[in-house]
């Protein structure tokens, strides 16, 4: 019996970039040829930026030409929902997302696999996700690594039992597979330039030193601001989980 197909469209193509499929594709190659990182064999994975691509895509540009042109058997996207609130951890198993550039399928049997893993884990939350902050990596993606597969997953509540059950589901089902991690971030919000400017620099500097259970007590005494606080640390920990090298800066703006 064939499975029925589920496909996520687009909820921000035309806001956050184009929906012109040349339009897009021009302005994410622009973008790539005017960033200065060269290819990494090294990178395992990237912390990325989600605001619209006229704010931000610049900055996310420095990241994915890293790995520009390297072949993974995956690639799994760490976002978080906006509007949504989720206790636990989506792991979405449908069969693909589209954006302008075309459909690119999910990896049903990985995703499936993390979701075995705690039960803090969903398969399916109610009604269409308007969420932003995964989408908008997928252009990117579809422009920088071939044969593109994905394993899209949203951390509800940012806490501290999410983001490690997590990073231990990842550092399990990863291991010995070639795979991309992409976790998605914005700094600071809605402060005057100066103080945007010290607040990022000091989490930044947290970042770097990769300690994630000092970023996390910082995070919850509001002494450090990010919206994608969780996918960040996901990231941190799973890094130290599988031995690599910690995260090192490539570009900044605001």
């Amino acid at each position: 019996m064939k499975t029925e197909e589920k496909i996520r469209t687009a909820v921000v193509s035309g806001q956050f970039y184009p929906e012109d499929p040349q339009v897009l594709k021009g302005q994410i190659r622009q973008f790539l040829a005017q960033a200065k990182s060269r290819v990494d064999d090294h990178v395992r994975a990237l912390i990325v930026p989600h605001a619209g691509y006229d704010y931000s895509g610049q900055v996310a540009a420095e990241a994915y030409k890293s790995v520009e042109g390297r072949k993974f058997e995956g690639v799994v996207v760490i976002a978080f929902l906006h509007r949504m609130f989720l206790q636990g951890v989506l792991v979405d198993d449908v069969t693909a997302y589209e954006t302008p550039l075309g459909r690119v399928p999910v990896d049903r049997e990985l995703a499936r696999e993390i979701q075995r893993f705690h039960p803090l884990f969903r398969n399916a939350v109610p009604g269409r996700i308007e969420e932003h902050s995964l989408e908008v990596q997928i252009p990117f993606l579809q422009e920088t690594v071939p044969g593109l597969r994905i394993v899209p997953i949203y951390i509800g509540a940012q806490d501290i039992t999410n983001i490690t059950v997590l990073a231990e589901a990842l550092a399990k089902t990863l291991k010995d597979k070639s795979v991309l991690v992409v976790a998605t971030t914005d700094l600071s919000h809605f402060h005057p330039y100066a103080v945007a400017a010290r607040k990022d620099r000091s989490l930044i500097a947290l970042f770097e030193q990769g300690n994630a259970e000092v970023i996390y007590e910082a995070y919850a005494k509001e002494e450090a601001e990010a919206c994608g606080m969780g996918p960040v640390l996901t990231s941190i920990l799973l890094a130290r989980k599988m031995g690599w090298l910690g995260p090192r800066l490539l570009r900044y703006a605001n």
